[in-house]
């Protein structure tokens, strides 16, 4: 009976003891949602991943790419989940005023990563919501930008910078005569939100827009039925369309597809945020070389701002976890090995500046200059159902071309977003 006992009293040590191992040796997780799929965003986020790793190497990054530039289809799925309570842990968000508040349902406050962090006051402000704290952003881009082919631009003989609407015109008269694209738009694969961005940079160089007149507009404070900014912007758009300055397939290509139109010689202008700079870098186009950037006409001095940033989930289930990673993301480690990939910059003031190249180095001096216009774009300033109701909103427009209806249409669109 003894033996026999002891032999129990064995197998049961034994047992609770693998159990401890095994418990011991099981990875926690941290659930991970975001849309950077496309060449150059992959790389930069799975520099971070590789830091998290190296710090924590008993916590599992469940990664869920979601692609769709913008995340658009993304966070129609993240407020699915959360409602159905199966909350990620931390997900990837356009950071600002109105993208933030749209989603303050299901945030958890964050005030304690924030703690000591040297952020301008506008990128702390645009992420606070009802006086808390809710995302912390790991980059730092301008919307502004327009991209050219520096070697078609060369050939060609295009006049660069341009000042004004008439100059863009007429240089993309020169392009087209010279028998290649001038601008290139990707809006297709649900991706028509990226007109909403592209009629910003418009009306921020219209001659009665700017960036006093984008914020207006993005805080519920504009008119569109008489406003004549309105009007300017649909007429430039017109233009470009009927003029054949846009590729024919831009409602079947995504943004990066747009952009490869460049990278083939194909095209000569791209709108887009900073962003697409990493892009062409993550292909081999070397900047000043093959490839540079101007500020959209008419917007010199005025820096559109966009950031993404991360957030604590309600319901996370891996809640240690995600602060973990929420404070590796604020830190000058991860920008430094996210940004220079990504093509963007660095939001935090003490992050060195050296590794960048030159057009992200101009762009981060310009958003440091006090003399610098800057408003909140399109992904961050408005609510949320900004992009999906002005995605349909110029897609209508730039098919039917009717300034009138298109008019109209920017109203009625602005009464869903606003109310008013």
């Amino acid at each position: 009976m003894r033996k026999f006992l002891l032999f129990t009293l064995v197998v049961v040590l034994c047992f609770f003891t693998g159990a401890l191992l095994f418990a011991s040796e099981e990875k926690e997780q941290l659930i991970v949602y975001h849309w950077w799929t496309a060449g150059g965003e992959k790389e930069a986020i799975d520099a971070v991943f590789k830091i998290f790793n190296e710090k924590y190497p008993n916590i599992e990054i469940v990664e869920n790419p979601v692609a769709g530039g913008g995340g658009g289809v993304m966070r129609g799925q993240i407020k699915t989940m959360v409602m159905a309570g199966e909350s990620p842990d931390t997900f990837q968000l356009t950071y600002g005023t109105g993208m933030l508040a749209s989603f303050a349902e299901v945030l958890e406050p964050i005030d304690e990563v924030w703690e000591g962090l040297p952020f301008p006051q506008l990128i702390k402000d645009m992420g606070t919501v009802n006086g808390r704290k809710v995302s912390i952003p790991l980059n730092m881009m301008r919307c502004n930008c327009l991209w050219y082919n520096k070697k078609l631009v060369d050939k060609i003989g295009v006049k660069i910078p341009m000042k004004n609407f008439d100059e863009f015109f007429a240089a993309c008269e020169k392009i087209k005569k010279a028998g290649y694209i001038p601008y290139a738009v990707g809006a297709g694969s649900g991706q028509q939100f990226w007109w909403a961005l592209t009629v910003e940079q418009i009306i921020a160089g219209a001659p009665h827009g700017g960036p006093a007149y984008v914020d207006k507009m993005y805080t519920g404070k504009a008119n569109p039925a008489k406003d004549p900014a309105i009007r300017e912007a649909l007429e430039f758009l017109k233009t470009i369309m009927e003029r054949g300055y846009v590729n024919t397939d831009y409602s079947a290509l995504t943004w990066d597809q747009a952009s490869d139109l460049l990278m083939t010689n194909e095209a000569v202008f791209y709108q887009m945020g900073d962003w697409a700079k990493g892009h062409f870098t993550s292909a081999g186009w070397k900047p000043k070389v093959d490839f540079d950037y101007v500020t959209s006409p008419g917007t010199a001095g005025v820096f559109t701002l966009n950031l993404d940033g991360f957030s604590l989930c309600k319901g996370a289930p891996h809640k240690d976890a995600v602060m973990k990673w929420l404070k590796l993301v604020s830190s000058v480690e991860a920008e430094t090995a996210f940004c220079p990939i990504k093509g963007a910059t660095p939001p935090r003031l003490d992050a060195p500046i050296d590794m960048y190249d030159e057009i992200s180095k101009d762009i981060l001096k310009a958003f440091r200059d006090p003399s610098t216009k800057i408003v909140q774009c399109a992904f961050a300033g408005p609510p949320e159902a900004w992009l999906d109701v002005y995605g349909g909103v110029i897609s209508k427009f730039v098919e039917s071309r009717d300034i009138e209806q298109g008019i109209k249409d920017f109203a009625d669109g602005y009464k869903k977003v606003f109310g008013k």
